[in-house]
């Protein structure tokens, strides 16, 4: 082996080790970052369950028509963001989770694309 294909693999091995020192910042940010994220959704959570409630409540008012298709919109509206925040939680489970996390999200914005469609 010569002394430049030594440099060489010498200076690919400092690359590898600062991106693996990026990784491991990352990471510790990712975990710092999840208790956050979990009250991020629980409070999503909470106020899916509230819309739903509120929105049936609505439905059982007797609304007009026009009333009852701002309704059915907003209950669309929350089926896509229900949508959205099931591929977010994909994402968190690893290369395959990310793949599939990713494809759900391409699904989630078709789907609000013809969930729309019509206003």
């Amino acid at each position: 082996m010569s002394l430049a294909e030594t440099q060489q693999i010498m200076q690919v091995c400092q690359e590898i080790i600062k991106l693996l020192d990026g990784i491991e910042f990352k990471t510790e940010k990712l975990v710092t970052e999840a208790p956050r994220t979990e009250r991020i959704f629980e409070n999503f959570r909470q106020l899916e369950r509230v819309a739903v409630r509120y929105l049936a409540i609505a439905r059982q008012l007797g609304l007009p028509e026009d009333a009852e298709k701002t309704v059915q919109l907003l209950a669309r509206i929350i089926v896509m963001m229900r949508m959205v925040q099931a591929s977010m939680t994909m994402m968190t489970g690893g290369p395959i989770g990310v793949a599939m996390g990713v494809a759900s999200m391409l699904l989630a914005g078709l789907s609000a694309g013809s969930m729309l469609e019509g206003y």
